[in-house]
């Protein structure tokens, strides 16, 4: 319990009532819903088995009642004396048998809506035609053949290869015809063939509008069925595994001896049907169930993360140097009790910001005021020296070389003095920089000639990045003068500016004499710790100098590394986070 309430504490107001939502009102509604839905599926399974029995003994009725009334009319075809003294008769001449089947036929109904009846005799003089026929003609038949192997008085045959255009399904029940045989003085061989109306049957299936699919099988072998896929003209195919799988209820009957079984298959889902049918009641239940809860619970959540809201905005709010009022209060509840509570709270800061805040501008005034005076201060320090090895330049110049060639550095010059005079603002660019450092090396070349070589390196998204002037000059200085004494050979210069993880890098080399270790950890120890009293007692503050502005520049985040090696030269690095300029 001790880590629930923590856990709920570390969540928000509205996933509270979210979680209110679902394990109070959704989750007991989907076990109850669940259980009405199985009750409704078991009834709706109840509901489809008495329907699929009924289906099944409805189907065994029309077949049964089908056959056995065409069964009684052919009994009455049967015991017909006047029939059996014609079927057992010696006919002297075709005349003789035209003449007395005439008279036959005249009085005797053959066919029904139900069947059609057809007399086979071995009698001399029978001519094959109409309802009579000579029993030698039918011996090769199929279905005599069948009919005397199973020695049954009524035979039912189906016939499943008599489909086509012209022939329907053979639907046929044959029987002896030796009714009067005992009584006669001449007995024939007779056989009654009934064939049934096939077409009648399927229309009666067809017209009882099942709602389920039905097939009747004289085993394997589909006899009759609703299925609009076979019937009179076309052969139905066998049962399969795939119809046995969809097979709900199986049932089985016997027609003058013959064993058939109905299979009744499974119709729409019943899961589905129990929702269709119950749709009203189940849209009722979400919407009490489902649809109130969730406007409760937004309406709650509105009452509370709306208030809760506008307060932490008002908490939160710091462009001004007062707290802002809540203006409308509404309610009367905790909530609005806090956002009362809130206001006194702002008033009480808000008199206190008006008294301390005052006077800790006025101090900060003063603070930034002291730290721009010292900075004219190292400007002031920075100008002659610059100026002096400028103006020396050109004097080592003009008393070695002897000509007048002056006139392109006293152009470097006056780029140097025009970046070095104008300090209205301490900051420039890097392109501007860079011109910089390019007249200061020209001066610099007239001065060592072909003893100095130098190259400068700038990414062009590095070259409107802002940084205080006259620091990379300092150390490009520090490189060209230092870097070269006692140098007979010729030196290189190389000036690389490029961007790296998130930082401004500004390298620069030299190929000089290099730096002993110890003098390499003392600078890297006084540009550490420079700070303005150390300026003001040491003698060369050119490096010391830059560094200091540039930590003032980067809120002391700027990093410096140096290495050096005796004979080789020395690379001065700078990273400073990347900073925009103008």
């Amino acid at each position: 319990m001790k880590h629930l309430v923590e856990w709920f504490n570390c969540i928000s107001i509205k996933k509270k009532l979210q979680v209110l939502l679902v394990v109070c009102i959704f989750l007991p509604l989907v076990l109850t819903d669940t259980f009405i839905l199985a009750i409704m599926v078991n009834a709706e399974k109840r509901d489809d088995r008495a329907r699929m029995v009924d289906t099944a003994e409805s189907t065994k009725y029309i077949i049964s009642s089908f056959v056995e009334s065409s069964y009684n009319f052919m009994s009455d075809l049967k015991t017909n004396i006047n029939l059996n003294l014609f079927a057992n008769a010696n006919f002297e001449s075709n005349l003789d048998y035209y003449d007395r089947y005439y008279k036959i036929n005249k009085n005797t109904t053959f066919a029904s809506e139900r069947a059609n009846a057809t007399i086979y005799s071995d009698s001399p003089g029978v001519v094959s035609g109409g309802h009579f026929k000579a029993l030698e003609g039918a011996k090769e038949k199929e279905w005599y053949k069948q009919f005397e192997k199973s020695n049954n008085e009524n035979f039912i045959y189906i016939d499943y290869t008599k489909v086509n255009w012209m022939s329907g399904r053979v639907f046929a029940i044959i029987s002896d015809f030796n009714y009067y045989d005992s009584f006669l003085e001449t007995v024939s061989e007779n056989i009654i063939y009934l064939d049934l109306n096939y077409s009648e049957i399927v229309s009666q299936l067809d017209n009882a509008k099942y709602p389920f699919t039905i097939y009747v099988c004289y085993g394997d072998q589909i006899v009759f069925s609703n299925d609009q896929k076979g019937g009179i003209y076309a052969p139905y195919f066998k049962m399969t595994d795939e119809l046995y799988d969809k097979v709900a209820y199986k049932d089985n009957f016997t027609v003058l001896k013959k064993p058939f079984n109905i299979y009744v298959l499974q119709g729409e889902n019943i899961i589905w049907k129990a929702i269709k049918d119950n749709i009203l009641l189940i849209l009722a239940l979400l919407s009490l169930n489902v649809l109130l809860p969730y406007i409760v619970m937004v309406v709650l959540n509105k009452s509370f993360t709306d208030r809760l809201t506008i307060l932490t905005k008002k908490l939160d709010e710091n462009e001004s140097n007062t707290l802002s009022m809540i203006s409308n209060i509404n309610g009367t509840d905790e909530i609005s009790m806090l956002m009362q509570s809130y206001n006194d709270m702002a008033t009480r800061l808000n008199n206190l910001i008006e008294t301390e805040y005052k006077e800790r501008l006025t101090r900060q005034e003063t603070d930034i005021a002291r730290q721009q005076a010292e900075l004219l201060a190292l400007h002031s320090q920075i100008n002659p020296h610059f100026l002096f090895n400028a103006l020396e330049s050109i004097r080592m110049h003009s008393v070695i070389k002897k000509e007048n060639e002056t006139a392109r550095m006293v152009e470097k010059l006056a780029v140097m003095q025009r970046q070095n005079v104008e300090w209205g603002n301490d900051y420039v660019t890097i392109s501007d920089e860079v011109k910089f450092v390019e007249a200061y090396l020209e001066l610099q070349k007239y001065r060592f000639g072909n003893k100095l070589m130098y190259e400068i390196n700038v990414n062009e998204d590095c070259e409107n990045f802002l940084i205080p002037k006259i620091t990379l000059v300092t150390f490009v200085e520090n490189a060209c003068i230092h870097g070269m004494e006692k140098k007979t050979s010729s030196c290189w210069i190389f000036v690389r500016i490029y961007k790296d993880d998130g930082s401004l890098v500004m390298e620069v080399e030299d190929t000089g004499n290099g730096l002993p270790d110890e003098v390499i950890l003392e600078m890297i120890d006084n540009i550490n710790n420079v700070n303005l009293d150390m300026l003001k007692g040491h003698k060369g503050i050119g490096i010391l100098n830059a560094a200091l502005r540039l930590k003032m520049f980067s809120d002391n985040k700027v990093k410096f590394e140096i290495e050096s090696e005796p004979g080789a030269g020395t690379l001065v690095t700078i990273k400073i986070p990347t900073r925009t300029g103008v």
